[in-house]
C-alpha cells in the first residue's frame, strides 16, 4: 500500500514536471491550447504561412503569441493581420522558454487531442509532399510562367500568391521563368 502511494506521487510530480517543460515550450502556454506553432527558423525565413492568418481568423482563437527575440520585420505580418481582425497579440521575452518555437496560436478551449501535429509544416516540405521541385521555394516573390502557376495553384492552395505571373510584356523584354531554366539545366545534365 505504501509503494502505491509513493508511485502516485512519482506519477503526479512527474506529469507536473512534463507540463511545466512543456509550458516552457510553447511560449508558457499549455499544450492543449495550441492550434498552431510556426519555429524561430520559419519565421526568420520571412515566408509568410497562410495557414496561421487563416487560422487567427477562428472564433475559437483566443490570441497570438510571439517570441520578442525574433526580428519585427518577420512578426509583422502577423501582427497586422490580428490588429486587422482585432485579435489580442502577445510578445514574450524567452528567458525561461525552451525550444525553437517562435508563435504559437493559442485557442480559448482546450484540445481533447494531444497527439495532433501542432507545428505548421516547413514550405520546403509542403512544395516536396505536393510533389513540386524545391525550385519553387528558391523563386518564391519571383515572377513564373502560367504553367508553373497553375501547378502551384492546384498542388497547394493558397501558395499561389507567394509568386507573381510573367506577362506578355516580361517575356518581350527577355525575362523568363526561373523555374523553367532550372529545368532546361537538369535535362541538359542528364
Amino acid at each position: 500500500m505504501e509503494e502505491s502511494l509513493i508511485d502516485k506521487k512519482n506519477k503526479v510530480s512527474m506529469k507536473f514536471l512534463q507540463t511545466q517543460s512543456e509550458r516552457a515550450f510553447y511560449l508558457d502556454e499549455f499544450k492543449e491550447n495550441i492550434a498552431l506553432a510556426l519555429t524561430e527558423d520559419q519565421l526568420n525565413s520571412g515566408v509568410i504561412y497562410p495557414e496561421i492568418l487563416e487560422r487567427m481568423k477562428n472564433s475559437d482563437v483566443a490570441y497570438i503569441k510571439m517570441k520578442r527575440e525574433i526580428a519585427l520585420k518577420f512578426l509583422k505580418p502577423y501582427i497586422l493581420e490580428a490588429e486587422k481582425i482585432d485579435l489580442r497579440y502577445t510578445l514574450v521575452d524567452g528567458l525561461n522558454l525552451l525550444g525553437n518555437i517562435g508563435l504559437v496560436v493559442v485557442t480559448k478551449e482546450a484540445f481533447d487531442d494531444n497527439e495532433r501535429e501542432i507545428v505548421v509544416k516547413s514550405i520546403e516540405e509542403r512544395f516536396e509532399e505536393a510533389g513540386l521541385d524545391p525550385d519553387y521555394v528558391k523563386n518564391i516573390g519571383k515572377k513564373i510562367c502560367e504553367k508553373h502557376y497553375s501547378l502551384v495553384e492546384n498542388r497547394l492552395p493558397g501558395y499561389e500568391k507567394k509568386f507573381k505571373k510573367l506577362t506578355i510584356f516580361n517575356h518581350l523584354f527577355g525575362e523568363s521563368c526561373p523555374i523553367c531554366r532550372a529545368e532546361k539545366e537538369k535535362n541538359k545534365k542528364w
